[in-house]
């Protein structure tokens, strides 16, 4: 199974009197998402669903990578992928989806979830950037160190290729 695991893009800083789960991406988080979406699609990622957390920076980046991508499918928000998220919660969450599922949420949540499939420990070892992307591959369900990295790339490398 290929498991795309995508960190929100650029979002408004906290306070001001934003709610966190409020939060939306900057107007140049937008732009700069959008073109790493693009650079997703232009490496050929065929996302079968995109599932995201409930959170609108999240729902945002989801909506941006699904019109790239032309998945034909509206993100799905999945409570289990809220800011906090443990990486068994996600496992649980992701346990009966399609091969090539996009997941967009949260670090440090994102970054434990990919060294607990990598290692089986969820200490992070990957500096998750904003819009970023990690391609994993795993034989059957992802579970505890299953996996095998295919790539990583920042949100400027998807930017650069999506042109």
């Amino acid at each position: 199974m290929k498991l795309y695991v995508m960190r929100h893009g650029p979002a408004e800083d906290r306070g001001h009197g934003v709610a966190e789960f409020d939060r939306q991406l900057t107007p140049k988080g937008r732009d700069q998402t959008a073109a790493a979406a693009r650079g997703l699609a232009r490496l050929g990622l065929n996302a079968s669903q995109i599932i995201s957390s409930p959170l609108l920076r999240c729902l945002e980046t989801a909506e941006l990578a699904a019109a790239a991508l032309a998945s034909g499918q509206p993100p799905e928000p999945v409570d289990a992928l809220a800011a906090g998220a443990s990486p068994g919660a996600i496992l649980q969450a992701i346990r009966y989806r399609p091969d090539g599922l996009l997941l967009v949420g949260h670090d440090p949540d994102l970054s434990q979830l990919v060294s607990y499939l990598l290692s089986s420990e969820p200490a992070p070892f990957i500096d998750f950037s904003k819009g970023g992307v990690v391609a994993l591959e795993s034989n059957g369900a992802p579970q505890a160190g299953s996996c095998r990295l295919l790539w990583y790339l920042r949100r400027k490398q998807l930017a650069q290729l999506g042109g």
